[in-house]
């Protein structure tokens, strides 16, 4: 009886060893400071739950935008695309503020379903940004295609997206603005200036 009582016991402890064991080594024994496995851990959740991080909820910082701060967003202006006739076939983006607001940069334009934005011209870039006051526009030059522009297409729909100060897109998404005639003829070298102050300017006369 007492030889089976002790056999008992000692089976016990052994099992209740074992599995402080397994707990330890899992990190249940832990101290609360945590060990490198678990700050990694860490470390990965702040970094998937920051905004913008791949793989965080909702869209990325290029889709979502930025604090506005002076830039201007799409709510504080009118966007109208114009024909120029100087170049042939150019386009001129009139962009007329509501109230107060910098036009940082130059427009984000996108063709259609294009997932890409045209290029810039950094020769036209300004000394400084332009700041517009209430009903005063900004410009900017869209030349639709070049002799090495690859094969032209016909372009349906534009969409327009503005900078803030630190060249990210602004919040407040895409201003879609029509085109003349409801279509443009483009090639893969379209490309606009900077938002500069004058037509002449942003259409190199």
């Amino acid at each position: 009886m007492t030889h089976r009582l002790l056999r008992s016991t000692a089976v016990a402890f052994t099992a209740a060893a074992a599995l402080t064991l397994t707990l330890t080594a899992c990190g249940g024994g832990g101290d609360g400071k945590g060990d490198g496995e678990g700050k990694s851990d860490k470390a990965a959740a702040t970094a998937s739950d920051a905004p913008g991080a791949p793989g965080a909820a909702g869209e990325d910082s290029a889709t979502q935008g930025v604090k506005k701060g002076d830039a201007c967003a799409p709510s504080d202006l009118t966007i109208e695309a114009r024909p120029a006739k100087k170049p042939a076939g150019s386009l001129l983006l009139v962009a007329t503020a509501k109230k107060a607001c910098t036009a940082y940069g130059f427009p984000f334009l996108r063709f259609d379903k294009d997932q890409a934005s045209a290029d810039m011209d950094a020769a036209s870039k300004p000394e400084q940004p332009v700041r517009l006051g209430a009903g005063k526009a900004a410009y900017a030059g869209v030349r639709p295609t070049s002799s090495d522009g690859g094969t032209p297409r016909e372009a349906k729909e534009l969409s327009v997206s503005l900078q803030a100060a630190n060249g990210d897109p602004v919040e407040g998404g895409e201003v879609r603005t029509a085109l003349p005639g409801g279509k443009l003829r483009i090639d893969d070298s379209v490309r606009t200036t900077y938002w500069v102050s004058s037509e002449g300017a942003a259409l190199g006369g």
